[in-house]
């Protein structure tokens, strides 16, 4: 078994490292403290604060409609809609256009063999979807999503050069009540170091996740993942979405935990985490090159956790700028075969992307019922 030892010249990504780790978890509690002190102190005044993007009315149509409150509260939902609304209302199609490009600098890694180096990773996501309703009371959704990380490692080392998925995201939302919205989402396709391994590469994970809209201001969460190529195969992730007042919004939901602030109702400032990971299989020869044939064709869980502050700016209604910039707290490569687990510190990171979303011209959507809250991808990390 091999592990990743820390020499005395990545000491002090070692104590980043631990820093980093207590940060986030301490980031956590302090989200559950202020809610339960500021829930408290609503309860006790006896009002509600509304979400300018959950906010409700029946409209003459018999169809839930988002409804503003306050001046801000109008001014955010005419500059910066909310997408999951807009998923639900206007024409029967749409579809999702997500562009996505991170740079991460040299980290500390345990590259096997009692070597340890440091290695720079490129990340680029492209991300299509179109969406349809279908029968009143579904979204059906398909599209494809290419993810592609590369790490540049020295020759001869245990760490791939590459880790990609290429895979179609097929997945259908559905809400019985105005309360309560499932969704379903399969993710078939190529998750390899594209060195060969053919169908052997191909996986299909699975997600599951179920909202319950408690009020206009609160809602909770509850999903599970499986992937049949993971060390653990299901994995859940509990968790809620509370927006406090007008500016202020807590995100406490894997993969991308957050506290809001809308400085405008157009740029919203960000402090949070990102939590990523996935399984792959590597070539058929990936173990001969470095003279450990065990390894060919071997399974491997890749994860890495970030945190850092960055900013959403919405430069039109629906199409949005998205920015993190901050720490890389670690990275972990965990081959299946023999217990190799190759163990990285931390180094910094940015990330930019550009989300917008488009309404087919057509027919009006007209359904009875909708929620506004999605858990799209809320088990990505596992």
């Amino acid at each position: 078994m091999q592990r990743n030892g820390v020499s005395g010249q990545c000491a002090i990504f070692y104590i980043l490292e631990i820093i980093m780790t207590a940060v986030i978890q301490r980031f956590l509690g302090l989200s559950l403290i202020l809610i339960l002190i500021t829930f408290g102190a609503k309860a006790a005044q006896g009002d509600a604060p509304a979400d300018p993007q959950v906010s409700s009315a029946t409209s003459p149509g018999g169809f839930a409609m988002p409804q503003p409150q306050t001046p801000f509260q109008k001014e955010t939902m005419k500059e910066a809609p909310s997408f999951q609304a807009n998923q639900w209302t206007g024409t029967l199609g749409a579809y999702e256009t997500n562009v996505q490009y991170d740079y991460v600098g040299g980290a500390s890694q345990n590259l096997g063999h009692g070597q340890n180096g440091r290695i720079d990773e490129q990340y680029l996501d492209v991300r299509e979807t179109f969406m349809r309703h279908t029968l009143l009371l579904f979204l059906a959704q398909g599209g494809l999503e290419y993810q592609h990380q590369g790490f540049n490692p020295p020759a001869g080392t245990l760490v791939p050069d590459r880790l990609d998925m290429l895979y179609a995201d097929i997945a259908l939302d559905t809400h019985w009540s105005e309360k309560d919205l499932l969704h379903i989402e399969g993710r078939p396709g190529f998750y390899t170091d594209f060195q060969g391994g053919g169908l052997n590469a191909i996986n299909a994970p699975l997600d599951v996740g179920y909202t319950r809209v408690v009020s206009n201001y609160f809602q909770w969460v509850l999903g599970f993942n499986f992937n049949s190529w993971r060390s653990n195969r299901f994995l859940g992730a509990p968790g809620f979405r509370w927006q406090i007042n007008d500016h202020w919004k807590v995100k406490a939901y894997m993969p991308t935990p957050d506290i809001e602030y809308y400085a405008r109702p157009n740029l919203t400032l960000t402090l949070g985490g990102d939590f990523r990971g996935e399984s792959y299989r590597v070539g058929p020869h990936f173990g001969d090159s470095i003279n450990q044939h065990a390894l060919n064709s071997a399974l491997i869980d890749y994860r890495e956790i970030r945190i850092g502050p960055g900013f959403s700016w919405n430069v039109r209604p629906l199409i949005e700028v998205n920015f993190m910039a901050g720490y890389m707290e670690g990275r972990q490569y965990d081959f299946h075969n023999d217990g190799i687990v190759l163990n990285g510190s931390g180094g910094p990171f940015v990330s930019v992307a550009v989300h917008a979303l488009f309404k087919f011209p057509g027919q009006p959507l007209v359904i009875p019922q909708r929620t506004d809250v999605s858990i799209h991808n809320i088990l990505s990390y596992f």
